[in-house]
């Protein structure tokens, strides 16, 4: 039968007796601590269901915990180190020998943070001696200090989760490596933390700012995408820890990355569909009239008027007609412009459209219609004899 083998030491730490006797300093912790181990060895070996041990150890971590960040409250005096390591010890003996049953995202007790940060405190020095001299951007410096700076804090108030510390941990051990008086320092480093997922919004952000930089250098939508694209791959491409980061609650900096740049893609094939349109526009000969823009409204509105349109957009012709034609005077002329002549035509203008429909008129009479050209003449001939 599982029970709670902690059950003796909380006891007599948190008796309300032991802080007015020399109880605490008659306790073996270390005889305690092994009779726990044993205990759990046994549990081990029995019949018990998976289930049922990882529920087992589960316990113990949280009560592990509970018992250290507890001692803070009290004056233990000289005992409270060696009760410390040897609670500590116990956590330690979980995640190395029953690490199947040991729960990575349980918050860790500020004394398990403290020991860590004592532990790294030479790497995480060297760190950031190499971090000033670096020949790094300063917004990836600031993202990095600003991160250890926030890990390494200890307090009563802080909690990091197991695998957060581990995670610093395993970062920590690998960034001393790097060699930062090389010029590729920086590229090497960035490569370090995307493999392991350092989903820090800082970096995140850092990230997102060089592919922008990078992108104002070039001078075309395709150019632009071809890039971003490279990009993604990249980015879907690069292994990453799994289960691990600095924040496992939110989406790896892959998935963010990743995401974030097919946006970018989808609004630079945006850009890229208007500049071919643009370009296809520009690239049409413009056909020279012999009318001015006032003139050319008028007859515009002549036919919008008479349905001659299959179209009720005024816009779409207006742009229609500023893409396509060209007058004497103007060589481009805007769809503004032939907006304000459509509204404004005087009777000036009206009368030279009216000559230019009516020689039109004409002319289709001779070409089609001669016969209708033959009476005509000779109704007026006769009107002149009279």
């Amino acid at each position: 039968m599982l029970k709670n083998e902690l059950q003796y030491i909380e006891e007599i730490l948190f008796a309300p007796e032991t802080f007015c006797t020399d109880a605490i300093s008659e306790i073996d912790i270390g005889w305690q601590c092994k009779l726990i181990r044993q205990a759990w060895e046994k549990a081990i070996f029995s019949d018990i269901s998976e289930h049922s041990l990882v529920r087992y150890f589960h316990y113990h971590l949280d009560g592990l915990t509970k018992l250290l960040d507890g001692l803070s409250l009290y004056d233990y005096g000289d005992n409270l180190k060696n009760i410390e390591e040897a609670l500590l010890a116990l956590i330690d003996r979980i995640k190395s020998f029953y690490s199947t049953y040991f729960n990575p995202d349980a918050y860790a007790p500020a004394a398990y943070h403290q020991r860590l940060i004592g532990q790294l405190t030479g790497s995480i020095g060297l760190i950031k001696e190499n971090l000033q001299t670096a020949m790094l951007s300063s917004e990836l410096k600031t993202c990095l200090f600003n991160w250890l700076s926030e890990m390494t804090e200890v307090g009563d108030d802080i909690r990091y989760s197991f695998r957060s510390l581990g995670y610093l941990e395993e970062l920590i051990r690998q960034i001393p490596s790097i060699d930062f008086c090389s010029g590729k320092a920086e590229e090497i480093l960035v490569a370090i933390l995307c493999r392991s997922n350092f989903n820090y919004l800082s970096f995140f952000v850092y990230r997102q700012n060089y592919i922008r930089e990078v992108l104002v250098s070039f001078t075309s939508a395709q150019e632009r995408l071809d890039y971003l694209q490279e990009q993604r791959a990249n980015v879907l491409s690069c292994p990453e820890a799994k289960k691990l980061g600095y924040d496992t609650s939110w989406p790896s900096l892959k998935i963010m990355l990743g995401e974030w740049l097919q946006e970018e893609i989808c609004l630079t094939e945006q850009a890229l569909r208007r500049e071919n349109e643009i370009r296809a526009e520009t690239n049409v000969p413009k056909l020279p009239i012999e009318m001015s823009v006032a003139h050319m409204a008028c007859l515009i509105r002549l036919l919008f008027e008479e349905s001659v349109f299959a179209t009720n957009n005024l816009k779409l012709i207006f742009k229609c007609f500023a893409g396509h034609y060209q007058t004497k005077r103007q060589s481009v002329i805007s769809p503004g412009s032939l907006s304000k002549e459509f509204y404004s035509i005087d009777q000036h203008t009206a009368a030279r459209v009216r000559d230019l429909l009516q020689k039109m008129v004409q002319r289709i009479n001779r070409n089609f219609f001669p016969v209708l050209v033959v009476i005509n003449a000779i109704i007026l001939s006769c009107s002149d004899k009279r």
